[in-house]
């Protein structure tokens, strides 16, 4: 057994209690307050040995002394992490500011964000002896969690709102999960599966939005940040946030790197999110300490369309004020016109993805961003998560070549 001899246990932020490494827990036992993973940063700085680190393979797993795992033996994964930061001089230019990066997430192995947290949570259920992996989803956890069940040798159960789009649906199906859709939008399906785990009946490891060790995955977007960037750090970090636990766990991880000693400054963080759904935003503005619900409205950013992210959300919110940082929504209209710019670029992501240059455009609009910016927007999903929406909006000829004639008779009316 390779031990981590860093993980601590837990906190909790809301009534304070510590609890042991070894706990299977969700929200604090006490208060029902999320809970914290802690580490020793110092026994930790004394031995880091960052040429040893940097050896390793380009995953997530390459920090894994920060992550809340106890035998490094368990560790299940498919790759994740290693995500490209790609520099787009252009955008920069547009938006007047002087570096301008995009975090693609479309290339992890499940095609989304989730990746970084689902394989952290499949470990804890390979180490507490769990047997099956289930969660509530928009989508891309759902696909993610059957990826990594896959993975680990377990089985998994998934629950979607019956609007989720066909192809994540059919993904969670292609690696094996059960698939229950439900009517309803995801803050009620999240309400009924939340339930039905508390109800003690299922033999089930819930990766859904209680788990407190899932979210610890998510700070490796500050590592590959910052070390992407010679361990500089962006001045503005654009995140797409449905509870927005990426935001609060990115933060996190900048609080670590700085207490490493491998980083001095702290970015501010940017919850970006759809006009229609935006409960983050709208308490944001209104300088609430906690979010509340709003009425979801029809959106093609599906994937962030929570309208109650609850304690999470309370969580992104204080995130934001610490870090200096602000809230943004994106009418659709200007969501799908930065989507479509995005393809002239190289990038392929589903629409949620896209809402966060699309927030960074409406700041340089409004006059936020400053020329001196460096900012990070990530990518959240790859566009396969939702053809649907990408083939309602592209021409696809319907004139098809039959000899050679007939194809440099089209090849001649294109003008380029």
């Amino acid at each position: 057994m390779k031990k981590n001899m860093y993980f601590q246990g837990f906190k909790c932020t809301g009534c304070g209690h510590n609890f042991s490494p070894g706990e299977d827990l969700l929200l604090c036992p006490d208060c029902q307050n999320l809970l914290e993973a802690v580490y020793d940063l110092k026994d930790l700085k004394r031995n880091l040995d960052m040429s040893e680190i940097l050896n390793r393979d380009n995953s997530i797993w390459r920090w894994k002394e920060l992550m809340p795992v106890i035998d490094f033996d368990s560790i299940i994964s498919l790759g994740e992490g290693g995500s490209p930061l790609i520099r787009v001089d252009e955008i920069a230019r547009e938006l007047n500011i002087k570096e301008f990066f995009i975090m693609n997430d479309a290339s992890l192995p499940s095609g989304s964000l989730k990746d970084r947290s689902i394989a952290v949570t499949a470990t804890k259920a390979i180490e507490f002896g769990y047997p099956t992996l289930s969660c509530d989803s928009t989508g891309n956890k759902a696909a993610s969690v059957a990826a990594y069940a896959a993975k680990a040798g377990l089985k998994s159960v998934v629950f979607c709102p019956w609007s989720t789009p066909s192809a994540k649906i059919a993904q969670a199906v292609f690696y094996g999960a059960k698939v229950i859709r439900v009517k309803g939008h995801y803050s009620e399906i999240n309400d009924m599966y939340r339930r039905l785990i508390r109800s003690g009946k299922y033999k089930w490891y819930d990766c859904g939005t209680d788990n407190p060790f899932r979210y610890e995955g998510k700070k490796s977007y500050a590592y590959e940040i910052a070390h992407g960037l010679s361990w500089k750090v962006p001045t503005k970090i654009f995140q797409p946030a449905a509870g927005g636990m990426s935001i609060v766990k990115a933060r996190k991880g900048f609080h670590e790197l700085k207490e490493l000693g491998l980083t001095v400054d702290m970015p501010a963080f940017i919850a970006c999110q759809a006009a229609a759904c935006a409960p983050i935003v709208e308490s944001w503005k209104n300088n609430e300490e906690k979010v509340k619900e709003v009425k979801k409205g029809e959106t093609v950013a599906s994937a962030i369309a929570v309208s109650n992210p609850g304690i999470l959300g309370d969580a992104t919110l204080a995130a934001l004020y610490e870090s200096g940082g602000a809230a943004a929504a994106v009418e659709d209209e200007a969501l799908l016109s930065v989507w479509k710019m995005l393809g002239r670029y190289g990038f392929f992501c589903e629409p949620s993805s896209a809402v966060s240059v699309a927030a960074a455009y409406e700041l340089a609009r409004m006059g936020k961003l400053d020329n001196k910016d460096v900012v990070v927007c990530v990518l959240t999903g790859s566009g396969f998560k939702d053809m649907e929406t990408l083939v309602k909006r592209i021409e696809i000829p319907d004139i098809v070549a039959e000899g050679f004639d007939e194809l440099e008779k089209l090849a001649d009316s294109i003008s380029i």
